[in-house]
């Protein structure tokens, strides 16, 4: 499959959220269906719509899913193309590191907004240290001490 032909490509995104906690330490920001027990842990992402930038998409897609607004982007981490063999569509996600204020919650509840799939569901955000409880396996390529040291200082 050729994946230049961005007409085969859907543009997905991915937030790997920071923050400091009382110690210092920097925690990963995950979320739960808690009406879904089978759902797997998840970080804050989704879809491009047309004509948005990816940065754009980003910041609503963690507005939408977890309320919050006042991030910045500290780093891009890298982009991870998967091509389901039965559709032959290829799903390209980008993901970055972003940064939350450490005045933050421990954890909270929130109703995603927006006009997505998602809407109307109420997700459970809580930090964690490492070991982490991995996200769903292809967010867990970029939890390690390369991608993300400032996680795994002690």
């Amino acid at each position: 499959m050729n994946l230049s032909n961005s007409a085969s490509i859907s543009e997905r995104v991915r937030a790997f959220i920071l923050r400091q906690n009382a110690c210092s330490q920097y925690e990963l920001l995950l979320f739960r269906h808690p009406r879904c027990v089978e759902a797997p842990v998840q970080i804050p992402g989704g879809g491009v719509d047309p004509g948005e930038s990816i940065e754009a998409a980003l910041y609503r897609e963690v507005a939408e899913e977890s309320g919050l607004t006042d991030l910045q982007i500290v780093r891009r981490l890298g982009t991870v193309d998967r091509c389901d063999l039965k559709s032959k569509r290829v799903t390209r996600r980008h993901y970055y590191l972003l940064e939350a204020p450490s005045t933050l919650p421990d954890h909270w509840e929130h109703t995603v907004f927006g006009t997505g799939a998602d809407r109307g569901m109420c997700f459970t955000f809580f930090w964690q240290r490492p070991p982490i409880a991995y996200p769903k396996l292809n967010y867990s390529i970029f939890v390690n001490p390369r991608d993300l040291p400032e996680l795994f200082l002690r």
